[in-house]
């Protein structure tokens, strides 16, 4: 069966771009205004580094993962564009009255609220991207959109920077969370969601496995609890699991004080630290950009090539950021020297940042259509302990040893995160052979739908059991 990518499928990718660059705006507008919003609730530097750097960053990323579990799971068992739609919209109601928060408490529990919008959006994102692309494609894909998340954590961390110092923190909460009512009741009425499978190269003979007839056949599999404890049998997803978990505590750490650190720390200007920061996203969105395009290449070469790309961009990008966090305080210099320490954290940002699309698209390779939604949730799960707990657990290091030398360890999980990327180029391939071996053996135990015009691949199907195929492959 050949493949074609419509014109409204375009547009349906473009539009989960956008939503998902606002929803990602909102992931660290707390950063560059840390030190205000202290001193309005009367936080002393401990307290503004434990409560709004620690309590609340775990609040925000552990109580979106939970959640992701349970929406990941209906994202394998239910219409996606509905659940999407309700996802964005809880996501963006708290953010949105973040706005208007007067007390600690309310910030507190408003921040874990919008957690859910970024937690949830995961799955059902990744889902869809799985289902439009097949696997030659999804590296690039992905990079997309990685892409316009990344656009929006730098979009958040503008709005956040340079309207937060004359208007207030409040007022980027408000910025960053308009739009996407608009663009969700959009993606609801302009945009129908690609059939399940429809993208797999191993499922192409059999979705077109009825010669008597102008109609093919449509992927059917839903999500078991026999085939979600099989998700952690797979040694890829074990090994993306914890390499992301590691990964992920440096940047969480650094995207909730980098800004603050050196505004505080090194004597820059919070618009002068927050131009800094700016460049490191901007470097970290190329950098995953670009990486995704060469993931793409490598992967068409050889699969293994994957895994080793990041695990060697990771390890590569240890030592620049440990160069960045040592870098001279410039508190009372009268001129701040601003290219070293941009030029630095550019390198860093541009070679850790290249892991994130390819692994991605890793995860959609060894792991079925519908299985994708619960394996994303569990990865997202596994992302936010690292950008939740690991600022957590450096908040009370700073207490002990300081802000330098917490951030040092930090920096540090990167080399174990690329180790375990490296292993990769063993699992990797051998679990997405094994994948297209036993997907059409799969397909085949499952009832069949008949969908005509197969011009239309989201044509209205209808179901059609097979008298001799039971969902569970037993003969009747």
């Amino acid at each position: 069966m050949t493949r074609t990518f419509r014109g409204k499928d375009l547009r349906a990718v473009w539009l989960l771009g956008l939503i998902a660059l606002f929803l990602f705006a909102d992931q660290n507008l707390m950063a560059p205004n840390l030190t205000q919003i202290a001193d309005e609730f009367g936080f002393s530097a401990e307290q503004r580094d434990v409560k709004l750097g620690g309590h609340i960053s775990l609040s925000f990323w552990l109580f979106g993962g939970v959640i992701a579990l349970f929406i990941g799971y209906l994202t394998d068992r239910m219409g996606r564009r509905w659940l999407f739609g309700a996802v964005v919209l809880i996501g963006e109601i708290p953010c949105l009255l973040t706005g208007f928060a007067q007390t600690y408490e309310q910030l507190f529990w408003l921040r874990a609220a919008t957690g859910i919008g970024i937690g949830g959006a995961m799955p059902l994102v990744y889902s869809l991207i799985g289902d439009y692309f097949p696997a030659a494609q999804r590296p690039r894909a992905t990079a997309y959109i990685g892409l316009a998340m990344g656009l929006g954590i730098a979009l958040g961390q503008f709005a956040a920077g340079f309207l937060g110092p004359d208007y207030g923190w409040r007022l980027p909460f408000i910025v960053v969370a308009a739009p996407n009512f608009v663009l969700g009741a959009l993606f609801l009425i302009t945009v129908k969601e690609p059939m399940r499978g429809q993208a797999e190269d191993s499922l192409d003979e059999w979705l077109a496995s009825d010669p008597m007839s102008e109609q093919g056949y449509v992927y059917t599999g839903q999500i078991s609890w026999s085939s979600y404890r099989a998700l952690f049998r797979v040694p890829s997803n074990l090994l993306i699991f914890l390499q992301g978990a590691l990964g992920t505590v440096p940047w969480g750490v650094f995207f909730v004080y980098l800004n603050d650190f050196l505004a505080q720390e090194k004597g820059y200007s919070v618009r002068s630290a927050t131009a800094i920061v700016l460049f490191i996203g901007a470097a970290s969105i190329a950098g995953s950009f670009v990486g995704g395009l060469w993931g793409n290449r490598l992967y068409n070469k050889n699969p293994a090539l994957l895994p080793l790309l990041c695990g060697i961009a990771t390890l590569v990008g240890v030592l620049p950021t440990a160069i960045l966090l040592s870098y001279p305080s410039q508190i009372g210099v009268d001129d701040p020297a601003l290219v070293p320490p941009l030029v630095i954290g550019m390198v860093a940002g541009f070679s850790v940042a290249i892991t994130a699309p390819n692994v991605r698209a890793m995860l959609l390779d060894v792991n079925p259509p519908e299985t994708r939604g619960s394996v994303f949730a569990l990865y997202n799960l596994a992302d936010d302990v690292g950008r939740g707990l690991g600022p957590f657990l450096i908040s009370a290091m700073i207490v002990v040893a300081g802000r330098l030398w917490a951030f040092h360890v930090a920096n540090a999980l990167w080399i174990g995160c690329g180790l375990l990327l490296l292993a990769m180029t063993r699992t990797f391939p051998a679990d997405e052979t094994a994948l297209r071996r036993t997907l059409p053996m799969r397909a085949d135990k499952l009832p069949r739908a008949k969908v005509s015009r197969l011009r239309n691949p989201r044509a209205r199907c209808t179901l059609s059991m097979r008298a001799d195929k039971l969902p569970g492959g037993e003969d009747q």
